[in-house]
């Protein structure tokens, strides 16, 4: 591992200086880009090439169950997508309609429409858990627990409040039941211990800027064990290429959650955003998102605003959610976005993600920002 400072990290970026909104789409390093147009020229060489990118997707799923805690690359798949996870891994739950998967109705809709749909045919039946304020604790889950209850889905960090969850706390109120975690929110930025979930549903498209198709799947020993086959497509079964038209064995390693042969092109991207990250460190980059979003709410605090949640030091991420009074959040995000900050809307507030490479210019044109709308207001 080649360690970097941050601003040599920095510089393997070039997103406007006003981007924040990492949440929704986080720009790829030069790193990633390069990857992706090497891996497109190794493809269209020779099957010798090509079995150089195979040896990539090996030692790419080796590094992702180092970062999520897992005994070996085995327990560990690839997925075009968190939404596509959080499928493969909803239709694998068994238990049928005696059993329930608590889910909170505030989740992103990936992480609430797969556990609808594997219900409706035939999987554990959706028991809705009470967040009044959108915030899933240990306490709010422990209260909603029966005999019943097989799993929790949750996201590692809210997408609407960023909220970060205690995973810990969970698991210990779940006891053996499973923890299905959708970290599309937090891999890459939040320093978590991932161990503690059974199955880590991640899209690399955000926080790990690695950019789209770049998902995976990782289970804990418990997942594996306890999650069924589900989806499993032709590539999951032992002895996949011999074509004796019999149904063979459903590997039992986490590879039995792909439908198909990985996208070698986006397993490079992948590996490539997963190097720069250990060459800075995640301890790093988190620490300056936090620095970043700390600096962010006082800014908000200081102009009379408002995050929609209130949360605590241990429970902040790159997300910052917030309202100001008299003010539309329509009227918000143009304001930001004249002054050139981009930022998503929602109803009822706006929201901004700051990343690592977020300059302190851009705290400062968004304070100046806010501070001539109240005047206006």
């Amino acid at each position: 591992m080649a360690q970097i400072s941050l601003e040599q990290y920095r510089e393997h970026f070039s997103a406007a200086d006003g981007y924040m909104d990492f949440a929704r789409y986080g720009p790829p390093s030069d790193v990633v880009a390069a990857a992706s147009a090497m891996s497109l020229v190794t493809a269209s060489s020779d099957f010798a090439d090509i079995d150089s990118l195979s040896a990539v997707e090996t030692a790419t799923l080796s590094k992702v169950a180092e970062m999520t805690g897992r005994r070996s690359g085995e327990s560990v798949t690839f997925a075009a997508s968190a939404s596509a996870a959080i499928s493969l891994v909803a239709f694998a739950l068994p238990g049928g309609p005696s059993a329930e998967v608590l889910v909170s109705p505030r989740e992103f809709p990936a992480n609430i429409y797969p556990w609808v749909r594997a219900q409706n045919f035939g999987g554990p039946r959706v028991a809705w858990l009470d967040t009044p304020d959108g915030k899933v604790t240990p306490d709010t889950v422990a209260a909603a627990l029966t005999s019943s209850t097989v799993a929790l889905a949750v996201s590692a960090v809210d997408f609407r409040t960023g909220h970060r969850v205690d995973l810990p706390g969970l698991r210990e109120v779940l006891g053996e039941r499973l923890l299905l975690v959708d970290a599309i929110q937090g891999f890459g930025v939040c320093d978590i211990d991932w161990s503690v979930a059974d199955a880590v549903m991640v899209g690399g498209q955000k926080w790990l800027r690695a950019s789209w198709g770049t998902g995976f799947i990782s289970l804990s020993s418990r997942g594996e064990t306890r999650l069924g086959e589900g989806l499993a497509g032709w590539t999951t079964v032992e002895n996949p290429t011999l074509y004796d038209g019999l149904l063979h064995e459903t590997l039992a390693s986490a590879k039995r959650f792909s439908l198909t042969n990985a996208d070698l092109i986006a397993v490079s991207r992948l590996s490539a955003a997963l190097e720069l990250l250990d060459d800075v460190t995640l301890k790093v980059v988190e620490q300056q998102v936090l620095e970043t979003v700390r600096s962010v709410r006082d800014v908000v605090a200081r102009h009379g605003g408002e995050t929609i949640v209130p949360l605590k030091e241990g429970e902040l991420s790159g997300i910052v959610s917030f309202r100001l009074p008299n003010l539309a959040p329509e009227q918000i995000r143009e304001c930001l976005r004249h002054s050139g900050i981009l930022i998503t809307k929602h109803d009822g507030y706006v929201r901004l993600s700051a990343h690592a490479t977020t300059p302190q210019s851009t705290i400062d044109a968004f304070d100046a920002a806010l501070s001539q709308l109240v005047k206006r207001s």
